[in-house]
């Protein structure tokens, strides 16, 4: 059951998340980028709970750290734009 919500959790918040990033200016494809982050930790978070795995946790704290540098640079890089 647990199952099945994070599948509708992955597809039904990941897929916005990733037009937003495609399809938008500099500072709309940032926030789309911080919304999949959040939304791909959550997703990991909830699997660590679901299947009693330890391993979704270091998993996810990976994404939330690797994310927030990569919004770091990405805001750098477009800093004048932004």
């Amino acid at each position: 059951m647990i199952g099945v919500a994070c599948v509708v959790l992955v597809f039904g918040g990941l897929l916005p998340c990733v037009i937003g990033v495609l399809r938008g200016e500099p500072l709309d494809q940032l926030a789309g980028l911080e919304a999949l982050a959040a939304v791909t930790t959550a997703t990991l978070l909830l699997m660590a709970s679901a299947f009693h795995r330890s391993a979704y946790v270091d998993v996810a704290l990976v994404v939330a750290l690797l994310s927030f540098a990569g919004s770091l640079v990405f805001a750098r890089f477009f800093g004048r734009s932004l």
